[in-house]
């Protein structure tokens, strides 16, 4: 299992000539599929419009560090896949509700398998003081479908 903060910053290399080829900046997800698809990699080509690193592309890991085999690993992000901590439909900070209409808290980070992507929980805030005296939440979930009116995550 892992979360998003454990990876972010991790550099990528390329396996056989250990070129550089970026940093992990960002998480793409689909609601749809409800499983993290990839890294969005920081490579400082911001021409480019190849940023993502799909999940089944990583070969080997090794402490805080990655490596690829393909000669070019990065693909341009899909149309039904969105980035987890930036973009207009990001999913952190989004609110968490049941679907009595009852708040749970806001998305701060995501527990994922790394080998499928799939999600397993999420990581969620009530702010400050209630982190501080009652702890951050963990939910467990199978599903979350998206209310469109005010782009809230909703229980499944």
């Amino acid at each position: 299992m892992r979360t998003f903060e454990k990876v972010k910053g991790a550099p990528i290399f390329h396996w056989k000539n250990h070129r550089f080829i970026g940093t992990i900046a960002d998480l793409t997800y689909c609601m749809l599929e409800g499983k993290i698809t990839g890294y969005w990699i920081e490579n400082h080509k911001w021409w480019s419009k190849k940023h993502v690193l799909p999940i089944s592309n990583l070969s080997i890991e090794e402490k805080q560090s990655y490596f690829v085999g393909n000669v070019d690993p990065l693909l341009p992000i899909r149309s039904s896949e969105k980035r987890f901590l930036h973009g207009k439909n990001r999913l952190i900070g989004r609110s968490v509700r049941q679907h009595d209409g009852g708040m749970i808290g806001i998305v701060e980070d995501v527990y994922f398998l790394p080998d499928s992507g799939k999600i397993l929980g999420y990581e969620l805030t009530e702010g400050l003081f209630e982190d501080v005296k009652l702890g951050i939440k963990v939910v467990k979930t199978e599903h979350f479908s998206i209310d469109h009116k005010d782009q809230a995550l909703v229980l499944s």
